[in-house]
């Protein structure tokens, strides 16, 4: 008997770098079946270039009862914030967030399966930018603990553009919803030396972007994922989470073209299990991530400016 086609079903997954972290889950997958297989999901233009991937279909647009009848079905992302049948919470904070969706297709993914995949589906309509060298940036609230503040990233760009550094700023406003609701809207400023293309942009013009930028600053977001699916230097600011949870692979590599800028509380508290029972007296509970779980008024796990400056090195002068 034919066996039937077969499907990764990513429809309660709404960020853009968790999904783009299920591509290594994908492509496994699609190995072991020997086939590239159909993903249902949010953005299902993720997925359109993807050798691992036959279709890609907008969770809205299909008839799942239809799908669970006539697919081979897997699902990834159901429990985020919930608990099994045995009380047991996968905790996204304190888990690699790519394997976090291997794990509930009940496998896990080695070091040199990890690099994620991404190609656009649209023409770059950057090529005939005013300079020949740019940074781009992310400025967006996001949860508290993956936000920096704004006269930062104002402060960032005026240093830059003092050096004759154009700078780019990408994002948009979104929602996140899930077992914590967060809105993330951007941080609108102007730039005297680059463009700011806040609102302006799709997934594919950001992606073009970053692959033609000498580097992406970012805090853990989705365009950190994305910006992992280029060649592109990465500047990642330094949060509580545990690095190694979050920064891409590239050539199976987590330290290629890429550098962790911590602030001066390395402690990564919101991924240390202590404190989930200190604050919630049970091992399977998610702790907050809106406020610092030591106390402090600021997030001292942050950088400063002055610390991405000279991270960013030789490409300013």
């Amino acid at each position: 008997m034919e066996m039937k086609p077969v499907c990764l079903n990513l429809g309660e997954c709404n960020g853009l770098g968790d999904l783009i972290c299920a591509t290594p889950t994908i492509k496994k997958v699609s190995l072991a079946y020997g086939n590239p297989i159909t993903v249902i999901s949010q953005m299902p233009e993720l997925f359109k270039n993807n050798p691992c991937v036959d279709k890609s279909y907008k969770i809205s647009s299909v008839d799942i009862d239809y799908f669970n009848d006539n697919y081979i079905m897997h699902n990834s992302f159901y429990n985020i914030g919930k608990k099994n049948e045995r009380g047991i919470e996968y905790k996204h904070n304190v888990m690699d967030i790519r394997s976090f969706h291997s794990i509930n297709l009940g496998f896990m993914l080695g070091k040199d399966e990890m690099d994620c995949f991404y190609r656009p589906t649209e023409e770059n309509k950057f090529t005939e930018l005013p300079f020949s060298r740019y940074v781009v940036i992310h400025p967006v609230q996001s949860w508290a603990v993956r936000t920096w503040a704004a006269e930062k990233w104002m402060e960032l760009t005026k240093q830059l553009n003092d050096r004759n550094i154009a700078v780019i700023s990408i994002g948009r406003d979104s929602h996140e919803t899930g077992f914590f609701d967060t809105q993330k809207p951007v941080f609108n400023f102007e730039i005297p030396l680059g463009l700011n293309l806040m609102n302006k942009t799709s997934i594919s013009d950001c992606w073009h972007l970053i692959n033609n930028a000498i580097c992406v600053i970012t805090m853990d977001s989705g365009i950190l994922h994305l910006a992992g699916t280029t060649d592109t230097r990465i500047i990642h600011l330094g949060s509580s989470i545990k690095p190694e949870f979050r920064a891409p692979y590239r050539y199976g590599s987590q330290d290629w073209n890429y550098q962790y800028v911590r602030g001066g509380c390395g402690i990564e508290c919101a991924s240390n299990m202590k404190y989930a029972l200190k604050f919630w007296d049970d091992i399977n509970s998610v702790q907050p991530l809106i406020g610092c779980l030591e106390n402090k008024k600021e997030f001292e796990c942050h950088p400063t400016v002055e610390q991405i400056i000279e991270a960013f090195g030789y490409n300013i002068h």
